[in-house]
């Protein structure tokens, strides 16, 4: 395992994207920040200077100007990492960025490591990990919903809820132990069936916790929609049509797609994966089966399946058996879409589709003829799933909703040993585990080897 963080080196890095433009900031995190910005900058003395305040200048390498800078100071604690921050405004030319860099390194500073900023402002307790991971998702967010959830986070809206739930399993475990402490005397302290709904209420908590998040998907880019049904329905001409582009090979002829296309759409602002699959059927060819086997792992994934039918084909009574086994078989939520009305349609066939007791949208994908009409069947099944979650603060990591999974194995265990009249001393192992849990979300119990995974995940600089 890396150290992770040596906080007698005084770190640096661009803190802004590389790239040409007007302005960069590179940043330095360190007790010997101001000097060695000092040693270099011709203008105000850096070392002598008031605190959150900012300086005209130069940086100068052998009195030769590097680039006119703007040096903004930041005093120990009160800066983001909590040590001593000096920022450099300058023009964000990547050979100026560079020779700045350099030149700070050779006055004594170091290469920060990804993340290390924001690891020492954890790690100086500015900041806990909840609203450090908060920081990345703030960077990455892909929706105007998502950046509102990554500021929640970073300003503590997750910890408190993590924080709540620890509360009250540590007021439980000394409620136990006070119990414990009186059973000579035959006082009851802790009634077992207030404890139970405790417990229950508890795990209704962490489960709605672990739910909120799916609902991360809405703006994350993880909603995935499959495109299956029977070979040749336009499952393809579909995929084109929501891209607006020939991403898919189409043809008339059965069984062109062999393998999975994925490619993701914009529907209201919503990022959405959406998956092309091979047509479904009884067949013996073992390229075609593969195929068949592929989309049928795709809508085990998928939030939302789009069945297309072709609505000018007539089915046999084996394959109407067949469909209706098939969408029988799916758990997620089911939107069958009637394609090819620009065609004259086979009326046994729709009335086939809309017997079948789904959602049915009947569409022209090569016409895109009622596309805007299924995008919002599309948005309205999503957003009603999620209805619940709108308003509220909500998981977004996939490392926290597993954390919260072991913490409610552990509370369904404490519940069920209350009612089998178990030992409170057995009892307190669970929810001391569950409290350990917990704290590896807000950081007082994590592991360093978690630490780093986190933060070497995270940019240089950031």
């Amino acid at each position: 395992m890396t150290k992770l963080t040596d906080f007698g080196q005084t770190i640096i890095a661009l803190a802004t994207a590389l790239g040409t433009g007007s302005i960069a900031v590179v940043r330095l995190s360190g007790k010997e920040a101001r000097h060695i910005v000092n040693q270099n900058f011709v203008g105000t003395d850096i070392t002598r200077a008031k605190p959150n305040t900012i300086h005209y200048g130069s940086i100068v390498d052998d009195r030769i100007v590097i680039d006119e800078v703007l040096v903004s100071i930041f005093q120990e604690p009160n800066s983001y990492t909590g040590e001593n921050v000096v920022e450099i405004s300058c023009h964000a030319n990547p050979i100026i960025i560079d020779r700045i860099i350099s030149r700070m390194i050779r006055s004594g500073a170091s290469h920060a490591k990804p993340g290390e900023f924001t690891l020492r402002a954890f790690i100086n307790g500015k900041i806990d990990l909840a609203q450090a991971e908060a920081v990345a998702s703030l960077i990455s967010a892909k929706s105007a919903s998502g950046l509102s959830q990554a500021i929640n986070q970073l300003q503590g809206g997750l910890s408190d809820k993590i924080n709540r739930l620890r509360m009250t399993i540590v007021d439980l475990v000394s409620l136990m132990e006070i119990d414990l402490d009186f059973s000579e005397e035959n006082i009851e302290i802790a009634a077992p069936e207030k404890l139970v709904e405790d417990f229950q209420d508890l795990i209704s908590e962490t489960n709605h916790l672990i739910e909120s998040y799916n609902y991360a998907k809405l703006f994350d880019g993880s909603l995935k929609i499959a495109l299956i049904g029977p070979p040749n329905a336009g499952k393809s001409t579909l995929l084109n049509s929501f891209l607006g582009e020939e991403r898919a090979i189409t043809s008339e002829r059965p069984g062109t797609t062999r393998d999975t296309i994925h490619e993701n759409i914009l529907i209201d602002n919503t990022w959405i994966k959406l998956v092309d699959t091979a047509g479904l059927r009884d067949t013996r060819n073992r390229l075609e089966l593969e195929g068949i086997n592929r989309a049928h792992a795709q809508v085990s994934e998928s939030d939302l399946v789009l069945y297309v039918v072709d609505l000018t084909a007539t089915f046999s009574a084996r394959e109407k058996q067949y469909i209706q086994n098939t969408l029988n078989g799916i758990k997620q939520n089911i939107i069958v879409v009637g394609n090819k009305i620009d065609i004259a349609t086979n009326k046994h066939t729709l009335s086939f589709i809309t017997s079948l007791g789904f959602p049915v949208a009947e569409i022209s994908a090569r016409n895109k003829t009622g596309l805007t009409q299924l995008k919002k069947q599309i948005m309205d099944i999503i957003a009603s799933g999620f209805e619940t979650f709108k308003d509220e603060t909500v998981i977004t990591s996939l490392r926290h909703r597993d954390i919260l999974s072991r913490v409610k194995e552990n509370l369904y265990r404490a519940k069920k040993m209350v009612e089998n009249n178990t030992g409170f001393e057995c009892i307190a192992i669970d929810l001391r585990a569950a409290l350990d849990h917990l704290g590896e979300i807000t950081g007082e119990t994590v592991a360093d080897d978690i630490l780093n995974r986190i933060f070497s995940g995270f940019c240089i600089g950031k």
